[in-house]
C-alpha cells in the first residue's frame, strides 16, 4: 500500500493518499501549538490480568513531564518580500509563541527525553523560556543540552541547583505484537489522561515522515496532539517508545486519533540518545550501498528464510562499502545479528561514524564475513 506525502508541517498535518484505500488521510507531530493547554502522553502496555492497571500508572506517572517551551516576545511583523500573483505566503517556521508538549525523565539528575518539535520554536532563541511540569503539579525550569532533527530526538536537563532526585522512567525490551499498551498525558490539553491499547506493529518505516533508519512502534492506544515525546511503556510499566506521530483522516479539520499512533522505537531510541548525551551532535554513518528484498525465486535457490537477509543491488563509489562488497552479494547478519529489510538500514545507524562492523555475507554460494569501517554520511 503505497503512501504518497503531498504536504510537510513541523508541528502541523502531513497528507498521504493511501492507494486502494480510497481515502486522504493525514499524519501528524503529537505537540499542541498556540494557546493550547500543555499536554502529555504515554502509550501503556499495562495489561488487564497481568497487573492492576492504577498500580502501573501510579508508579510511572511521577516520571512523565509536560513540557512547556514558549518564547517571551514574539514578532508578529513578517519579513517582507516580493510575491508573484496567486503565489501563496507560507507561515514562517518555528515562530510559535507557545508549545507544549510530552517528556519522561531518564536519569534522577533531571535529564528528560522528549521530541525535537517539541522545543523546535526555542532552539537557538535568546528570549525562550522552557518549563517541566510534573503531576503533583510541581514545575522546573529546564535546558535543552542536546538534539538530533533527523531522529526527533531531544535531550533537556532540568535546572537542578538543589541537586534533587528525579523518578527516572526504566527502558523495556523491544514489544511483541499484540502486547498491552497505556497512554498517559494531556492530548488536546487534558492534563494526564490515561488510555490502554495494544502493539500493532514494529519496526514500520514512515516514508518521507521519517528516513528508512528510524523505526517506529504502531500503537492503537489513543493518541493526540500535545502527545509528542511521551514515553510508550509496555505491560511492566517500562518505556518501548517515545509517541511522535499519528496518522488521521484529512477532511479540513484536525480529526484525532483514529488509532494508528507511531512511537520511535526504544531500542533505536536508546543508541541515539547515548550519543546525545555525550554533548555532541550526531553524525550518521553511510556504508554507501543500495539493496532490497529477496524475491522467493532468490530465497528458495540460496536455501534462506523468506525476509531475511538482503541483497546488495548497487555499491556506491566513494562510499565504505566500495571494494568490500560487490553487486549480487547477499548480506545475512551484521556483527553477528540477523538482518532483515527492514532493520538493516537502522541497526547502521545507530552507529557512530569511525566504527568496524562485521558483515556475513553468501557470495556466489559461499559464506564469508568481512570487515568494513563506517564513513560520514555526506551532507
Amino acid at each position: 500500500m503505497q503512501k504518497v506525502i503531498k504536504n510537510l508541517v513541523v508541528i502541523g498535518i502531513i497528507s498521504l493518499i493511501l492507494s486502494g484505500c480510497g481515502g486522504v488521510t493525514a499524519l501528524s507531530a503529537l505537540s499542541t501549538v498556540g494557546g493550547a493547554a500543555a499536554s502529555r502522553v504515554i502509550e501503556h502496555k499495562a495489561g488487564y490480568g497481568i497487573q492492576s492497571p492504577h498500580t502501573i500508572i501510579d508508579r510511572v506517572m511521577p516520571s512523565v513531564v509536560t513540557i512547556i517551551s514558549e518564547l517571551k516576545s514574539v514578532s508578529t511583523q513578517r519579513s517582507q518580500r516580493f510575491t508573484r500573483p496567486g503565489e501563496a505566503i507560507l507561515p514562517e517556521p518555528n515562530n510559535n509563541a507557545f508549545q507544549s508538549g510530552t517528556g519522561f525523565v531518564i536519569e534522577e539528575n533531571g535529564t528528560v527525553i522528549t521530541n525535537y518539535h517539541v522545543v523546535a520554536n526555542i532552539i537557538d532563541k535568546s528570549n525562550s523560556k522552557l518549563r517541566v511540569l510534573f503531576s503533583n503539579d510541581s514545575i522546573y525550569e529546564a535546558k535543552v543540552f542536546n538534539y538530533d532533527k533527523i531522529s526527533d530526538i531531544a535531550v533537556l536537563k532540568i535546572v537542578n541547583d538543589e541537586n534533587k532526585k528525579f523518578p527516572a522512567i526504566t527502558w523495556g525490551d523491544k514489544p511483541k505484537l499484540g502486547g498491552h499498551a497505556i497512554i498517559i498525558g494531556s492530548p488536546i490539553g487534558l492534563d494526564f489522561s490515561v488510555s490502554f491499547g495494544i502493539i500493532s506493529a514494529v519496526d514500520r518505516i514512515i516514508p518521507k515522515a521519517s528516513p528508512p533508519f528510524v523505526p517506529f512502534v504502531q500503537t492503537d492506544a489513543s493518541m493526540n496532539r500535545g502527545n509528542s515525546g511521551g514515553p510508550l511503556f509496555d505491560a511492566d510499566g517500562e518505556v518501548i517508545g517515545i509517541n511522535t506521530l499519528i496518522l488521521t483522516p484529512s477532511s479540513g479539520t484536525d480529526t484525532g486519533s483514529v488509532g494508528l499512533g507511531f512511537a520511535i522505537d526504544g531500542q533505536y531510541a536508546q543508541e541515539i540518545i547515548k550519543r546525545l548525551e555525550s554533548g555532541d551532535k550526531i553524525k550518521w554513518s553511510y556504508m554507501g550501498i543500495n539493496y532490497r528484498l529477496l524475491d522467493m525465486e532468490e530465497t528458495k535457490r540460496n536455501k534462506l528464510k523468506f525476509g531475511s537477509s538482503v541483497i546488495i543491488v548497487k555499491v556506491v563509489e566513494n562510499g565504505s562499502a566500495y571494494g568490500v562488497l560487490k553487486e549480487n552479494d547477499i548480506v545475512q547478519k551484521l556483527n553477528g545479528t540477523v538482518i532483515t529489510h527492514k532493520n538493516f538500514a537502522s541497526m547502521v545507524a545507530r552507529l557512530a561514524p569511525g566504527t568496524t562492523i562485521t558483515l556475513t555475507l553468501l557470495r556466489d554460494g559461499n559464506i564469508m564475513d568481512v570487515d568494513l569501517v563506517l564513513t560520514q554520511r555526506p551532507q
